[in-house]
């Protein structure tokens, strides 16, 4: 059984305490005042058990009921949530593995099926030893346990840590993990991000191997690496890292300024600030400004050697570009939020405004509802690339239309809702206008294909709910539709 079920069962069993006390020292004293007969008195305490027998059933199946409901939601949401962050990490390059509280692997991405060379299949319901050296599993088991215990619940990537990590084939590899936990108590799920860092950890070593190639390799090797004072002067650099910022050559890139290569100076006073704390400084992600003005995302990493008095002499160390990593998990973020055909922002998104809007002080709020007309007509006939391509101009349309703090998404298929805050409904009045001029301009911009849609706006004032407003702009739009239906009518006229 698991701890979690000794709360609802020593409450039950508590109710049952207490109300077994409580019939039994009432009934007896309120029959001893009531009933003088012994015999009629030993009937009475007979029934009296099969009363409180039947009225403490009733009120145990009612509480277990209760408690099995509330059960039931619970696993519901978990394994919601569960399946939520398997799809995200499925989308992720980087090598995820999540465990359960006794530790078997319960997710395995395609990042960690290319990383350890099994299939998911192979490894899902087997314990984490299967990818750990044996000599180093026992410390695995004894340090996530430890995590489990702790109050943190994950390790930023700037705080990950090195660990030994085993391949399908058997061979022992470095990598570079940070982890996070779910859940409370029994029920937790650990999420493990990790990557190889076989070919980091060679070059460091190959470093270390001979000082007497230290400047061939210093020089040649594709990781970038550095070696600048503490004020800002630029000692060494390769020529990676030349190639990375931008700079023709090394003499270029010595002749700058370590602050001027920080797109925020900021960053640059939080590493030496780091730098005063700690000898050794991981994984910062930092903006760094190119020559050419553009900015590119870097893991730096590096130590702090110190004079004989123990200040900071110089700072040496290596800078990996992470730009595409971090456009990644920007769309990922995107994504999340944005209709993927139109990039206006999503359903999902809007109805999130929407109740934040309603619940805050930004009335009036008004709502703009807009309807494509005739698209289903259009992809039956024309092609589904015809009716993405109204979709995407009536997304234009309403991006010209309405102002930046507007919230413009795409609810449906042909469906598009606006959301004005502080608005009133004059001027949404206003907005419409200008949605059909935009739409005019559209339609000379594109004569061979036409594009009409039908809008309908309302306003939620001081004391009207939202979602009324919602409603009666949808339906004001309906109208507009129905009555363009039957009269034959299209978009205003261009001109």
């Amino acid at each position: 059984m698991r701890s979690s079920g000794n709360r609802p069962a020593l409450r039950v069993a508590s109710l049952y305490l207490i109300a077994g006390l409580i019939w039994i020292a009432l009934t007896d004293q309120l029959l001893a005042l009531l009933v003088s007969d012994p015999e009629l008195l030993t009937q009475i305490q007979s029934v009296k058990g099969w009363v409180f027998v039947l009225g403490t059933s009733v009120a145990f199946f009612l509480l277990m009921k209760q408690e099995f409901i509330r059960a039931e939601r619970a696993e519901a949401e978990e394994h919601n949530a569960t399946s939520r962050m398997s799809d995200i990490m499925e989308m992720v390059g980087e090598a995820i593995v999540a465990i359960d509280d006794s530790q078997r692997i319960v997710v395995f991405n395609k990042g960690a099926e290319r990383v350890f060379g099994y299939s998911a299949q192979e490894v899902i319901g087997r314990p984490l030893d299967i990818l750990l050296p044996e000599s180093t599993a026992d410390a695995h088991h004894t340090l996530v346990a430890a995590f489990a215990r702790s109050q943190d619940t994950s390790r930023r990537m700037g705080e990950r840590q090195h660990i030994r990590a085993r391949h399908k084939d058997g061979t022992i590899f470095p990598a570079e993990a940070s982890i996070s936990k779910f859940g409370r108590a029994a029920d937790l799920l650990f999420v493990v991000m990790l990557i190889d860092i076989t070919e980091r950890m060679r070059a460091q070593q190959a470093l270390l191997d001979s000082e007497k190639r230290y400047r061939m390799l210093f020089e040649d090797l594709p990781v970038a690496l550095y070696r600048t004072t503490a004020e800002g002067t630029i000692l060494d650099a390769n020529n990676a890292l030349a190639q990375m910022l931008g700079y023709p050559d090394r003499a270029t890139l010595l002749a700058a300024s370590v602050p001027d290569l920080f797109a925020d100076r900021r960053d640059r006073e939080r590493e030496i600030d780091l730098a005063s704390e700690n000898q050794i400084v991981r994984n910062q992600e930092v903006l760094l400004r190119r020559l050419d003005g553009s900015s590119i995302w870097v893991l730096d990493q590096f130590r702090v050697a110190v004079d004989e008095k123990g200040k900071a002499d110089y700072f040496e160390g290596s800078m990996e570009d992470i730009t595409e990593r971090k456009r990644a998990e920007q769309k990922l973020r995107f994504l999340s939020t944005h209709d993927s055909l139109t990039s206006l922002y999503n359903r999902s998104f809007f109805e999130e405004e929407a109740a934040r809007m309603a619940r805050g002080r930004e009335l009036p709020i008004s709502v703009v509802m807009v309807d494509i007309d005739g698209l289903k007509t259009t992809n039956d006939t024309q092609g589904h690339e015809a009716g993405d391509e109204l979709l995407r101009r009536t997304a234009d349309v309403l991006r010209a239309a309405f102002r930046a703090e507007d919230v413009i998404a795409r609810i449906g298929g042909d469906e598009f809702a606006v959301l004005l805050p502080g608005t009133d409904p004059e001027s949404a009045r206003l907005a419409l206008d200008r949605v059909r001029i935009e739409l005019r301009a559209q339609n000379l911009a594109h004569p061979g294909s036409a594009l009409d849609i039908s809008l309908g706006s309302a306003t939620a004032e001081r004391g009207e709910r939202l979602n009324d407003a919602l409603k009666q702009a949808d339906a004001e739009m309906y109208r507009e539709k129905a009555a363009r239906r039957g009269d034959g009518l299209h978009a205003p006229p261009a001109g």
